[in-house]
């Protein structure tokens, strides 16, 4: 459910935006022939610029899409915030690759291997056009 919602909400919020993610598994809008791929983890306390956002892949896979915009949704559903977005090549220059079980300087231990940058990092989701 965490990242039906992140989709519905980014795709209201970017106007004209189609969304793709029940016929295409590589990205889940389209927009002005951009391939937006929309990551969502759920939290229960509204995001800090330190907190991580991610992708989870493989370290030698080429994800097939142009940019990525990240939510996070409140754990009871209520609530979801849009944090940001980066290209998808910046986001894979300023991303660190951390495996699973890997603390990080704050105490976070990721869940998962993949790709992960501060949300300090990302643009300002209004600055998307």
């Amino acid at each position: 459910m965490t990242g039906c919602l992140g989709e519905v909400v980014v795709n209201n919020f970017i106007k004209k935006s189609k969304y793709v993610g029940d016929s295409v598994f590589t990205h889940d809008l389209v927009y002005k022939n951009k391939k937006i791929e929309i990551k969502s983890k759920t939290c229960s306390t509204i995001p800090k610029p330190e907190y991580v956002v991610s992708v989870n892949l493989a370290k030698n896979k080429i994800p097939d899409n142009d940019v990525y915009f990240f939510t996070r949704v409140r754990k009871d559903l209520m609530f979801v915030w849009i944090v940001g977005w980066l290209p998808t090549t910046k986001f894979f220059k300023l991303a660190k690759y951390r495996e699973k079980g890997d603390q990080d300087e704050h105490g976070f231990i990721y869940k998962a291997a993949g790709f992960h940058t501060e949300m300090s990092n990302l643009n300002n989701p209004f600055s998307y056009k």
